[in-house]
């Protein structure tokens, strides 16, 4: 009984591929902790523009993984080219950065001071506000991304019209997207360039904009009048919610790139054409990929590193609402030290 339930709820859930299905798992699960990941300034329109930000944007980043892992699945239904996902796999990446300019350039649109009251412009580094934490978390993620894209454009080749076609077969290009099989055996696609090469574009494209964003938001003009301490806050804040923005972006898109890299290396062929049906006993001979041993775990990494990207910009979504819109104390009951900015309140 039991079981026949779970099997009927699988069978009305989408595919796992699917990035929201796996996701909503995750992001139920993310309530064990309840308490804050971002919060927000107290007042003023920088609250505001990152309230937007962490809601519709985190929401917008989603939207797109979902509907892009969608077409994936149904793309199996049809002829491909062998690159089909070249624009869906970065498409999380670069819509997390898109978000980002656009919060970045709203706040540079806010009042500035008057020529009478600005101080002296601060020359910080551009990572001056951000934790040394996310940093890393954000550098080894990226750094996982370059080099899965590069290793995969490296073993790339191109095929004869004739050659031995293996797991999907594409129709025939010229354009070196397989990856030889069993030295020459057979080819499969799904590598090279024109698969990876705007995924490289866009985790460069993301890594510019987060160092020149966060630069520009560091050493943006203070009014005189302002305390040393709330713009600190503000501007860590505002740090904090753009890292964790291009944070989930970057690791939904390396799911995805884990996925496919992970799903075409898993080609398993028998080398034993006079097998017994009879006999299940008998020995078969399997030959896999170049890369079989990790392509298992990496498919399967795949699959829980792009739910996990979405499940964190859902959690990043709701828990800017809260932030935005939740029940605020008044200052009888509010306490007279600023939030902490290397974790957020319940």
């Amino acid at each position: 009984m039991f079981l026949s339930i779970l099997f009927t709820i699988k069978q009305l859930l989408p595919p796992l591929e699917v990035a929201l299905t796996f996701g909503i798992l995750l992001f139920a699960l993310s309530w064990i902790r309840p308490r804050r990941i971002v919060s927000l300034p107290k007042t003023g329109q920088r609250r505001m523009v990152l309230a937007w930000t962490g809601i519709v944007g985190s929401l917008l980043v989603v939207l797109v993984a979902t509907i892009v892992s969608m077409i994936a699945v149904a793309s199996h239904t049809y002829p491909t080219s062998g690159f089909d996902g070249w624009w869906r796999r970065p498409a999380p990446l670069f819509i997390a950065t898109v978000v980002v300019v656009v919060a970045a350039l709203v706040l540079r649109r806010t009042p500035l001071p008057a020529p009478g009251e600005r101080a002296i412009v601060p020359r910080r580094p551009w990572h001056a506000f951000v934790s040394k934490a996310l940093l890393w978390i954000s550098g080894l993620t990226a750094g996982l991304l370059a080099v899965t894209a590069l290793w995969q454009v490296v073993i790339a080749t191109s095929a004869p019209e004739d050659g031995r076609f293996l797991g999907i077969v594409p129709i025939y290009t010229d354009l070196p997207i397989y990856m030889t099989f069993n030295s020459g055996y057979g080819y499969i696609a799904g590598a090279g360039w024109p698969n990876h090469l705007a995924t490289l574009v866009a985790l460069a494209f993301a890594c510019v904009i987060f160092v020149v964003v966060l630069r520009a938001d560091a050493n943006q003009p203070l009014f005189a009048r302002s305390s040393a301490a709330s713009v600190r806050t503000e501007r860590e804040l505002t740090a904090r919610l753009f890292t964790f923005i291009l944070l989930g972006g970057l690791i939904t898109t390396l799911g995805a790139v884990w996925m496919h890299t992970g799903s075409i290396g898993q080609a398993l062929v028998g080398l034993d054409q006079q097998w017994d049906l009879n006999d299940p006993s008998a020995p078969r001979i399997y030959v896999g990929s170049g890369y079989d041993a990790i392509a298992r775990p990496m498919n399967l990494m795949g699959y829980l590193l792009q739910a996990t990207g979405v499940a964190f910009l859902l959690r990043l979504a709701v828990d800017t609402a809260r932030a935005a819109f939740g029940v605020r104390r008044s200052p009888a009951t509010a306490p007279d030290h600023e939030p902490s900015t290397s974790g957020a309140r319940r």
